[in-house]
């Protein structure tokens, strides 16, 4: 195959950038840096330790899930009625007792 004149040496010399290219890899390496960011607060910021006598969890049941924090009275209230074992929000009540028994009120009152 014939190459033109000056081929090899325009593949060998190094070419200059554009502005909109400069441009476009700075806000790459910019969002690139900024999605790292976030991953890296995320993994690192969970749940923390929960402070003595208050219970915090989280659930599922059938039409989705949540969180629940309690604190003080309320914690012990929640612990003391605690929902029957079985049943369609089994998942709450494992993580209820979970919960109660981490926060040191676990038995009923």
């Amino acid at each position: 195959m014939v190459y033109a004149p000056g081929h090899f040496r325009q593949l060998a010399e190094r070419r200059e950038r554009s502005g909109r290219e400069r441009l476009a890899v700075g806000a790459a390496v910019l969002l690139a840096t900024g999605l790292a960011a976030v991953v890296l607060f995320s993994l690192t910021s969970g749940r923390g330790v929960v402070a003595r006598g208050c219970v915090s969890f989280g659930y599922t049941t059938m039409i989705g899930g949540g969180q629940m924090h309690r604190c003080g009275a309320q914690a012990r209230a929640l612990c003391a009625s605690r929902p029957s074992t079985g049943g369609i929000d089994a998942s709450f009540t494992a993580a209820l007792e979970a919960a109660c028994r981490s926060a040191h009120l676990s038995g009923r009152r």
